[in-house]
């Protein structure tokens, strides 16, 4: 098979002026340049263009039929009233995904802790854990914690390989979490867990975990919340009765 031959970028960098200039050769209205400047330094040309996309002629088109022309009577001011409102979106969502994430989080170490109570590293139990998630944790979990304050003055006082999982899960990232809740090896474990939050059926209660953190993340670094499409979106369930049967949901 030929290698794809690559074009050569051309595009440079353009002024605040040649900016604007671009803007209004797309059809968006400005009428305050002094404010459009104020908007694309507060915000950026590029991402700001995130937003201009529902406002175009030839959306949703991504291909080679997509034009950056916008529907008559856009103004420059609806495009930026769109990055505001998502931003406002993150902030909500952001605050009620982070108490969502803290109880899950406490959820998994509470109780698997006290079912394991004579083993504070669970999570790396082969018995309790899957061998292939025990043989990544150290590159994929483990040396990304091991600088945290807590961690480290733990073995500077204990012996063992790990911290016990109050403390090593208190700092797993929400992904470290979901995959570690996908390869316990009890499914008694995991529906232990998803009882706590009223979901008998695990794959939903996954499927909300999955959910939550592609959100979450999404909220956290700044992506574009309005029209984010979840991958796999959620099943129905108990957690949203509305759904229809065989259902799923994306955001």
């Amino acid at each position: 098979m030929m290698a794809r031959i690559k074009a050569t970028y051309t595009k440079r960098a353009k002024t605040l002026d040649e900016q604007i200039s671009i803007l209004r050769s797309r059809g968006i209205i400005i009428k305050d340049e002094e404010k459009a400047k104020k908007y694309l330094s507060d915000i950026g040309y590029y991402r700001l263009g995130f937003y201009s996309f529902p406002f175009e002629i030839t959306y949703p088109e991504l291909g080679s039929k997509r034009t950056h022309d916008v529907c008559p009577g856009t103004t420059l001011e609806e495009i930026v009233a769109l990055y505001y409102f998502d931003f406002d979106l993150r902030t909500i969502l952001n605050r009620y995904l982070s108490r969502i994430e803290v109880s899950l989080r406490a959820t998994l170490i509470y109780e698997l802790s006290i079912k394991y109570v004579s083993d504070p590293t669970w999570f790396v139990n082969p018995a309790v854990v899957s061998s292939l998630f025990i043989s990544n944790f150290n590159r994929e979990v483990y040396s990304h914690l091991q600088n945290k304050p807590t961690i480290r003055d733990h073995h500077a006082r204990y012996s063992g390989v790990y911290a016990p999982a109050w403390k090593t899960m208190e700092f797993m990232t929400i992904g470290n979490l979901e995959k570690l809740y996908d390869n316990l090896l009890s499914t008694v474990d995991k529906a232990l867990i998803s009882g706590k939050y009223g979901e008998p059926a695990i794959a939903t209660f996954k499927s909300y975990m999955s959910a939550v953190r592609e959100v979450r993340n999404a909220c956290a670094h700044g992506n574009i919340v309005y029209e984010l499409r979840l991958t796999n979106g959620i099943k129905t369930g108990i957690a949203c009765p509305s759904f229809s049967a065989g259902e799923t949901q994306n955001l």
